[in-house]
This record gives structure tokens, C-alpha cells and sequence, in this order.
């Protein structure tokens, strides 16, 4: 991950623009919460994670690492996976809650959305109800674009996740460019080689994508730590 200072020659987005996906547990990985702690000024959101969602149970770890952050300044908000809307929005309201409740998120991060017009009404509902159980932010992970409905409906859209190599493939819409802002659109590139990170970062930016992560790390879960360069 890359972030670049403003210092009137860089092309990147400006540093506090980094979304990151913490699926890390504090007792595992204590420094790494303590690197978004302490860097609170180049990260913009965290998504946490507890257990593919908010657990069964509060967990000490987690409420202490969330606390760090909110009194740093950075907005947490928490995972909850929608089946590209195929699950029970009671399932997903009621995780919501408990994020709230055991963790005092700012908002959610709504996973695995789908991309197609056929639901728009699921997620344009879901939407209007997580908002008013008090979610500041509603953040929409496609991992690809979606149907341009889907952007009136959600402060974040996550329209790109995957590998470099098909990162640097990837075609943005016209009308993400012509309707809508930068900070609209999220990317979330891994197995970056390092000598590519700053490239990337670059590319999100050329790509119409105010928000971004970027990691060397790769297989099933590129996000259980890190990158590298945040932890030397």
C-alpha cells in the first residue's frame, strides 16, 4: 500500500483516500492496528471484520482496537456479506445492529453486492433501512461495475477488487466518469509486485477512483495482514 503526499508534483490521490479491509484479529496482529492508529491521517475508512461478520459475541480485541481508532479520527464501518442478494435482509440488519451495539461503527460495508438492475430494489431498500438504524456510511463492495443505479443508493462503491494483472486491464464505464465523482469509487488491487504499488495507486487515480487499496499480498485472503511496507 502507497499512499502519496500532496506535495504539489504527485499525480496519486491525496493520502487520507486509503479504504482499508482490516480481516486481521488484534491479538494476532497488534501492530497492524496500531499502524492504522497511528497513520490516522492517510486512512479514510477501516472495514472491520470480526469473523465473516460481527461474530456471535463482542470480543474485547476488536472493541479495544475500534476505540483506538475512533479516538484517532478514523471512521470504522462494519462487514456484512449480502450474497449478491440472495440473503434475508433480517440476517443483514441484524448483524448491523450487533456492530453497532458491540462496536459502535459509523456504518457498514455491505459485501459480495450484486452488479445487475434486477436488484436494485433489495439493495435500494437495504440501503434506506441501514440508514435509518443510524449507518453514516453505506458502502456498496461489487468488486466490479455495477448497473449505474446502484451509485444513488450508496456513499462508496467498490467497483474494482482483484489481482494486478487484471487491474491492469480493466475498463471503466463511461458513466462512472461522466455522472458521478471520484470519491464515488473504490479499487482494491493485491499481488502487486512491490516495484508496482506506486503504479497502482497512480492508476486508481488516472481511473477515476478517489479511494483505493493496494497490496503485494495475494491467495484466499490477500487482507489478513498489512502490506509489507506498513509493517517494516
Amino acid at each position: 500500500m502507497v499512499s502519496q503526499e500532496d506535495d504539489g508534483t504527485s499525480q496519486g490521490p491525496p493520502s487520507s483516500r486509503l479504504v482499508v479491509p482490516a480481516y486481521f484479529h488484534p491479538s494476532l496482529h497488534p501492530g497492524d492496528w496500531e499502524w492504522l492508529a497511528s497513520h490516522a491521517s492517510a486512512v479514510s475508512l477501516v472495514v472491520l471484520n470480526v469473523f465473516n461478520g460481527p461474530g456471535n459475541a463482542p470480543e474485547a480485541p476488536f472493541k479495544d482496537v475500534v476505540e483506538r481508532l475512533r479516538e484517532a479520527g478514523v471512521r470504522v464501518v462494519g462487514y456484512v456479506d449480502t450474497n449478491y442478494g440472495d440473503r434475508p435482509a433480517g440476517q443483514v440488519m441484524t448483524e448491523l445492529g450487533r456492530y453497532q451495539d458491540w462496536y459502535d461503527v459509523s456504518g457498514v460495508c455491505l459485501d459480495r453486492v450484486a452488479a445487475d438492475p434486477g436488484k436494485l430494489a433489495y439493495y435500494g431498500a437495504m440501503s434506506a433501512r441501514v440508514r435509518k438504524m443510524g449507518a453514516d456510511v453505506v458502502f456498496f463492495n461489487h468488486g466490479v461495475y455495477p448497473d449505474e443505479g446502484y451509485a444513488k443508493h450508496a456513499d462508496l462503491l467498490g467497483t474494482f477488487e482483484g489481482p494486478w494483472s487484471a487491474y491492469r486491464k480493466m475498463d471503466v464505464p463511461r458513466w462512472a466518469v461522466a455522472h458521478w465523482p471520484d470519491k464515488k469509487f473504490y479499487h482494491v488491487v493485491h499481488s502487486v509486485p512491490p516495484e508496482h504499488l506506486g503504479e497502482a495507486v497512480q492508476l486508481a487515480s488516472r481511473r477515476h477512483a478517489a479511494y483505493f487499496y493496494v497490496t503485494e499480498r495475494s491467495g484466499g485472503n490477500p487482507y489478513d495482514r498489512l502490506p509489507a511496507d506498513c509493517r517494516s
